[in-house]
């Protein structure tokens, strides 16, 4: 069996996901504090890596604070970050039609992206949890007028208390295909350009980087995608039956980020 204390004595860089990996709602999962802490006594820097885009970064900064997380803007990356540089990258020149949060819009505006309701070149979809008719309505009439399909994630629900779900950006954008036979592309997890992104910033290779999440479709994916460390924790959406059916498997599987400690002393 492979040395898992070893292997993480070589890591540079951890990428947590959030939902049911760090906290589920407002609930820290147990161990999440002492974890984050292990990691800032040992100097080995981290990003929450979310692909939930409907807050800004400062939202999720704040939020971590007041769980008693420590961090800063420096410390956290969205799959809205994501979509603001890949719109820049790809599409410099296209405006866009949100269906998302003012938290997200707002994000967005900072990577200088133009709205437009009327005619817009590109409809991008997030975790909205300011959702209504009207936006799918436009939506679907935009998408059948040849605008672009675009997603922040493909997560299909997003864990709330007592291991309950609600619907996520990947299951309305599932509902949008249905009315339109139109497919979008997901800019986050499970692709691994949020990875990539980052081992550019912090100049540390993917190699050495771990990807901790509790989504296999997603987190694990996004890791195994771009040849990190993946981790699975089972505090949030997978279980044990999940990984053992998926066809892309975690490096190592553990109850939550508190059973990490161990590897780390």
């Amino acid at each position: 069996m492979q040395n898992f204390t070893d292997k993480l004595k070589d890591i540079e860089l951890f990428l947590l996901d959030m939902d049911g990996t760090i906290y589920l709602d407002e609930d820290l999962i147990d161990g999440a504090l002492d974890f984050i802490n292990t990691l800032i006594e040992k100097n080995i820097p981290y990003v929450f890596l979310t692909n939930n885009s409907s807050k800004s970064v400062e939202d999720y900064v704040k939020k971590l604070n007041r769980l008693n997380i420590p961090g800063d803007a420096s410390n956290m990356f969205t799959s809205g970050n994501a979509m603001g540089i890949y719109l820049n990258k790809h599409y410099p020149d296209k405006t866009v039609y949100l269906v998302g949060t003012k938290s997200l819009q707002n994000q967005l505006e900072e990577y200088n992206i133009k709205f437009d309701d009327q005619k817009p070149d590109i409809v991008v979809f997030g975790y909205d949890t300011e959702l209504t008719y009207e936006k799918l309505a436009k939506a679907c009439d935009f998408l059948d007028d040849g605008a672009i399909f675009l997603g922040t994630n493909c997560d299909k629900v997003c864990p709330v208390k007592n291991h309950r779900y609600v619907p996520d950006c990947g299951s309305v954008c599932q509902m949008i295909t249905n009315a339109t036979g139109r497919t979008p592309t997901f800019i986050g997890k499970p692709s691994p350009e949020m990875i990539y992104i980052l081992s550019n910033q912090f100049n540390i290779p993917t190699e050495k980087i771990a990807m901790v999440g509790d989504r296999v479709y997603t987190d694990i994916t996004a890791g195994y995608n771009a040849k990190s460390f993946t981790i699975c924790v089972l505090s949030g959406e997978s279980t044990m039956d999940t990984i053992n059916n998926s066809e892309i498997k975690p490096d190592l599987i553990v109850d939550s980020v508190k059973d990490l400690i161990k590897y780390l002393k």
